[in-house]
């Protein structure tokens, strides 16, 4: 009898263990059916999330939504991380390895012309980046993932993020301000995985490279003084248009003869201001821009350089100089493992064909942050033509979500098992 009881105990133990790491489970096939199984409820989830957009650090209807939404997955949800943002933790059959699948929940001041029955309804705010869909990508990868938690060996950690999209006044951004309170911690996560939506491909294509994808993102203002004076008298006064217009013009040498030209670097003035009539010299101009590189050494070279341009401006022309070179964000870079690790999984999952290596592109994203601290995997969601991002008329093609919820969940797999 004894015989009999240790026998079956040990089959029960035996049985256990297969089902927590079954070598022939097949979690991409698996992984596939459910989220065709699940593509209309995304839909759906899309729709109200696109309706009810809000801006950074607001998310406060959207982070109450998705963690209502987590808790009935039956995930632990933690709330109010740096204001509105969202841990929710699945742990499975393992404490360890940790995984973490973020998306950002912010929307742009943007009025959507899309005319769709279900475009925004709070005027003036447009979810006109994606963040809708990348909610939505991230919460039925939590719903898939949840299913098959106990043959996970790890944990997986959901984030949700505010304010991607840049805070106000030079603060610090969604991602830094999640690091800060500690969302990398308890559990300690080994490796990030992300997405965001990209007009120009067909959905169900993912675009990806290895090292710097996205750019440093830098903010640039400068404010010329000058000396007024009447504009039949310029040699009476300091022009401050004048140094202007030499001064934008001289910056651009910084990308034609001091960068490497193998190395991509974009440098836009894209608003000035200045004088105050037509018959007037004026002695103040007002300049924005953006630089945006995929080194900090470049970067360097151009802060460096564009003071040096003020600098003999002020020699050569008499005038005077404020100059703030302000770093928003770092380049994301994907750790090299990571993306050899996945990259034959995208494949076969999608096909050769509908993976693409990219070069690296000149838009910013805060998950920079997470991929300068840890190993990071970021790629691109083909997202259809539907219009440009982060204008009035965007939309993603809802066909993604036949995608990038298989993408993400088998991207955190292949890390942990």
């Amino acid at each position: 009898m004894k015989r009999k009881i240790l026998f079956l105990y040990l089959l029960l133990m035996l049985m256990a263990i297969g089902f927590l790491y079954p070598g022939d489970f097949d979690f991409h096939g698996w992984l596939k059916k459910r989220t065709d199984e699940y593509f209309p409820e995304a839909v759906k989830i899309r729709r109200h999330l696109h309706q009810y957009p809000e801006p950074c650090f607001k998310e406060n209807k959207t982070s109450a939504f998705i963690a209502d939404y987590l808790r009935k997955c039956g995930l632990e949800v933690h709330t109010g991380i740096a204001g509105t943002g969202i841990k929710a933790i699945l742990r499975g059959g393992k404490e360890r390895p940790v995984v973490g699948i973020r998306a950002d929940m912010d929307a742009l001041p943007i009025i959507e012309k899309t005319g769709f029955e279900f475009q925004s309804q709070h005027k003036g705010f447009m979810h006109a980046c994606g963040h809708d869909g990348h909610m939505t990508n991230v919460l039925i990868s939590a719903r898939l993932l949840s299913e098959i938690k106990d043959r996970i060996p790890g944990t997986i950690v959901f984030i949700f993020q505010p304010c991607e999209e840049g805070a106000p006044g030079g603060q610090p951004s969604g991602a830094d301000r999640m690091i800060e309170a500690g969302i990398l911690e308890n559990p300690k996560i080994n490796a990030m995985v992300g997405l965001h939506v990209m007009p120009g491909y067909p959905a169900g294509t993912a675009v990806l490279k290895e090292g710097p994808l996205m750019a440093n993102v830098a903010s640039v203002f400068i404010t010329l003084h000058g000396k007024s004076s009447h504009g039949a008298f310029p040699h009476e006064g300091v022009d401050a248009i004048y140094a202007a217009s030499a001064a934008i013009m001289q910056f651009q040498s910084l990308i034609s003869r001091f960068k490497d030209p193998n190395e991509r670097a974009v440098l836009t003035i894209g608003k000035i201001k200045g004088g105050v009539r037509l018959n007037v010299i004026a002695d103040k101009v007002e300049m924005e821009g953006t630089v945006r590189t995929f080194s900090f050494e470049t970067q360097d070279m151009i802060e460096q350089g564009m003071e040096n341009i003020l600098k003999g401006l002020q020699t050569s022309m008499g005038i005077t100089y404020d100059f703030k070179f302000q770093r928003a964000s770092k380049y994301v870079k994907n750790d090299k493992t990571l993306t050899r690790l996945v990259l034959p999984v995208f494949k076969k999952l999608l096909g050769d064909q509908h993976v693409v290596i990219t070069d690296p592109v000149t838009v910013g994203e805060d998950f920079a942050a997470y991929s300068h601290r840890i190993p990071s995997f970021f790629f691109f969601l083909g997202a259809g033509e539907k219009g440009k991002l982060h204008s009035p008329t965007f939309s993603v093609d809802e066909k993604i979500f036949h995608y990038g919820p298989l993408l993400l969940s088998a991207a955190a797999l292949e890390f942990l098992l």
